[in-house]
């Protein structure tokens, strides 16, 4: 199949002298050449024609009667009429070449020997010349219609879009404006350092320079910015690099994170708070059930325990001087006596006591369990950092329901120490501080062999202990735990083998108010 030759282009040449016209349609309808020539005679006609027709170029002789070359140009270019104008003249000069090119003519072409050669080869390039221009024309047209949709876009963004140019901005839309309080026109040729809150400066630099100027990948952080009236907001950012205006460049977007921060840190703590609860009413739950059966155990077992005591007793007053046997008949009262100290701390477990809630100084029951333990910790080889603080206000509380809880922790933080064996002893650290929430904060804090971490869930459970069989029986923490909730209060604490242990206590200041 023979290829399909183009659509020869449509050329009009105004002309008056009959040789010329025969020249040029014989050199432009040439084989070889895609051109198809019409030809008048009169100016007026000439225009009538570029102007009703399409044509690809017109040939144009300079002196046409009563008209010229030029009276043409001058009235396409007031009709709006382009297309590629060339003139042909058989004479002249540079002045008349250069008023025609500034009125808009492709070309200029004398008719000389050269005429012949020069003539396709000069429709040819004014053609393409024009196809060009307009090319060009459409894609600029083209790029301003994007550039508006792409401002009319960026300005009605809820986000703030700017652009970057060596730290720099060159470029903010109002949103971005509005997030920092300025306006518009304030945002370009400011750092953007400058508006970042002073925090965040140098992490920003480090990310500017070590990912964005050098790599070009994009980039997402966030960061504290610092608003016109000095105020801060947490802000997302991410930035790409682009060119702009020929250079490197990065372009930004930019949105206003506070109140998602807000709503998040009010969500983690009220999730926090649940967790606290339901940890609280599981324990709750467990101290129910082992203080009923508590509870049936220490009846069970008393009535029992008073006969072995009384009939031990009363066999030493009837004993004679066998030493052996009286060693074991005091053994056996020994070990009644120490029954009966565990049956009434499970006693003491298995009912609510009632509590005689006065105000007091919480630094009473601190001193009172002190007082009780001091010379036994001096003994032990074991240090007392005591650290109150006596501005504290009042609460409501037992003073010596309060002393026992203390007590018992003491106690525990004594024995974590000896179980290292350390011939330097240890120190029991304890402190007194209001806390954030004008709550009392009680630390107990040892340099003991602490607690492993897969007993922690553990410790306030009754009956659970790590000491040896001889140690107890596990009640101590959970009596402790049992009285500060009776408190409307809460315990915590922290702990590392090793390394020691911290129980934190968090009282009320006001009766019937728990704290959060």
């Amino acid at each position: 199949m023979p290829p399909v030759r183009p659509m020869p282009k449509k050329i009009l040449l105004i002309e008056d002298n009959e040789d010329h016209v025969l020249l040029a349609k014989r050199i432009l309808e040439a084989p070889g050449e895609a051109y198809r020539l019409d030809f008048v005679s009169h100016a007026q006609e000439g225009l009538s024609r570029i102007l009703q027709q399409d044509y690809d170029a017109v040939l144009c002789d300079y002196r046409l009667p009563g008209s010229s070359a030029l009276d043409i140009l001058r009235e396409m270019k007031r009709q709006g009429k382009d297309l590629p104008f060339i003139v042909v003249t058989a004479s002249g000069n540079e002045k008349v070449a250069v008023e025609l090119m500034k009125e808009g003519a492709y070309d200029y072409i004398l008719k000389d020997v050269s005429y012949e050669d020069i003539l396709p080869m000069v429709v040819g390039k004014s053609i393409e010349k024009f196809r060009l221009k307009k090319e060009n024309e459409r894609v600029e047209k083209e790029l301003k219609e994007s550039e508006a949709k792409y401002s009319a876009l960026v300005e009605q963004a809820n986000d703030g879009v700017f652009i970057l140019q060596d730290g720099i901005l060159k470029f903010a839309n109002k949103a971005m404006a509005g997030i920092f309080g300025y306006a518009a026109q304030e945002m370009p040729n400011r750092h953007f350092l400058d508006i970042l809150a002073p925090a965040s400066r140098e992490e920003f630099s480090k990310r500017y320079q070590g990912g964005m100027t050098r790599h070009g990948v994009p980039s997402f952080y966030e960061f504290e910015i610092q608003c016109k009236d000095g105020t801060l907001k947490e802000i997302e950012l991410s930035m790409s690099a682009i060119q702009y205006q020929g250079g490197a460049a990065e372009m930004g977007i930019l949105r206003d994170i506070s109140e998602r921060k807000k709503v998040q840190e009010h969500l983690a703590g009220t999730y926090r708070e649940l967790r606290e609860t339901q940890h609280l009413l599981i324990q709750s739950g467990k101290m129910a059930a082992m203080g009923q059966l508590a509870a049936g155990i220490s009846h069970e077992l008393n009535q029992p325990l008073t006969g072995i005591k009384g009939f031990a007793q009363a066999l030493l007053e009837d004993l004679g001087t066998d030493k052996a046997a009286r060693e074991n008949l005091n053994k056996i009262v020994e070990q009644t006596v120490r029954m009966e100290r565990i049956i009434k701390n499970v006693r003491f477990f298995a009912r609510k006591p009632e509590f005689e809630m006065t105000e007091l100084d919480i630094h009473q029951p601190i001193e009172d369990s002190l007082t009780l333990v001091s010379e036994q910790l001096r003994v032990h080889g074991t240090r007392l950092i005591i650290d109150l603080d006596r501005s504290l206000p009042k609460i409501k509380g037992d003073r010596s329901q309060l002393q026992q809880a203390f007590l018992n922790l003491i106690t525990n933080a004594r024995d974590a120490i000896d179980s290292l064996k350390d011939p330097q002893g240890g120190t029991i650290t304890i402190r007194t501080r209001p806390d954030k929430k004008r709550n009392i904060l009680i630390t107990f804090e040892d340099s003991g062999c602490g607690i492993p971490q897969e007993d922690m869930a553990n410790i306030f459970n009754p009956f659970f202990t790590t000491k040896s069989p001889n140690g107890g029986m596990g009640l101590g923490l959970s009596i402790v735990y049992r009285i500060i909730e009776n408190h409307r209060g809460r315990i915590e604490v922290d702990s590392s083998p090793g390394k020691g242990t911290t129980f934190r206590i968090v009282l009320p200041t006001q009766e019937g108010s728990r704290p959060s």
